[in-house]
């Protein structure tokens, strides 16, 4: 009897309150989600496909930032407006045109200097195709090539502006390695192809670097933080076997990089005592122009300037 008291007790405590309390209207009841301002959808929004912004979205992200292409494993980096900005604008060029070499993948106000332009366009030294090399079966680029190039030429020449308008602000370039000789005992080395390793004689107890180091404001005599490094590997440099670069005013001058006279100011000594015949050895180079620090080659240089860049020890 208690038990069905209490029980009865309960029930008209809950259905007491509910009857009691006024009804509440859920104000998302009556919402159509999607009409009118109730949904956003990004890609309704209109994007000018003349700002880094339009070209990431049409051209950058879904047709250059494939994978094993500009992805983020070798420069430029298309895979945000920001990567996509941040290399392109002012950067140095790893593979150059061997006939007219320009300064930077993006000059801007100046499409027909710019490498991006030129390798949109045209194959590179007649052996590296013009860009992309691929696309996607869906992409448009085949039909709107034309378009595309015209709207990354009118962004340069509008002075490549960034995500927010602004012009960018590029004191100058950063230093360039343009070539690298070796010797021993004042006779200059060969290598087995024009980008191949240089070829270090047996018996070699030490040998003598120099480089070509360029800048578009500063003599080769003002430039600092001058040193390299040496590796086994091309991409493992711990600088445990850095060594400084000294200046010298009798330049050494040999066919550099692109196949043109190079004037060699910097040089090192390596003592090859820690090397062992068979052994090649990579080399990075930095240089500092007071304000932009360089780094040749860098993890996503391409391979054959990293090739470039090596010893082989016979």
């Amino acid at each position: 009897m208690k038990k069905l008291l209490l029980f009865g007790v309960v029930f008209a405590f809950i259905f007491g309150c509910n009857s009691a309390d006024p009804e509440i209207d859920n104000a998302y009841d009556n919402q159509n989600v999607g009409d009118g301002h109730d949904k956003v959808d990004i890609e309704d929004k209109s994007i000018d496909p003349l700002t880094i912004q339009g070209l990431h979205k049409n051209i950058f992200y879904p047709t250059c930032a494939n994978s094993g292409c500009h992805d983020g494993n070798f420069e430029p980096d298309f895979r945000t407006i920001e990567s996509s900005y941040n290399t392109l604008v002012g950067q140095p060029i790893i593979k150059n045109d061997d006939n007219n070499p320009l300064q930077a993948r993006v000059v801007p106000g100046n499409a027909s200097t710019s490498m991006l332009v030129k390798r949109l366009k045209e194959d590179l030294n007649g052996n590296s195709g013009i860009m992309p090399l691929l696309t996607d079966p869906e992409s448009d680029w085949p039909t709107k090539k034309a378009e595309y190039i015209s709207n990354v030429e009118a962004w340069i020449n509008n002075g490549a502006l960034d995500q927010n308008g602004d012009a960018p602000s590029l004191s100058n370039y950063p230093v360039q390695l343009k070539s690298i000789a070796a010797k021993v005992n004042g006779s200059l080395l060969s290598r087995s192809g024009t980008y191949k390793s240089i070829n270090v004689p047996s018996g070699a107890s030490s040998i003598e670097l120099w480089f070509a180091l360029d800048d578009d404001q500063l003599n080769p005599d003002k430039l600092s933080n001058l040193s390299v490094d040496f590796s086994m590997t091309a991409n493992d440099f711990d600088k445990t076997k850095e060594l400084g670069l000294t200046y010298s005013t009798a330049a050494t001058v040999t066919k550099g990089y692109l196949g043109e006279d190079e004037s060699h100011y910097h040089k090192a000594t390596l003592n090859l005592s820690d090397w062992n015949s068979g052994d090649v050895i990579w080399l990075r180079v930095y240089a500092s122009d007071g304000v932009n620090l360089s780094e040749t080659p860098n993890d996503n240089s391409i391979f054959r300037l990293k090739e470039y860049a090596t010893l082989k020890l016979n």
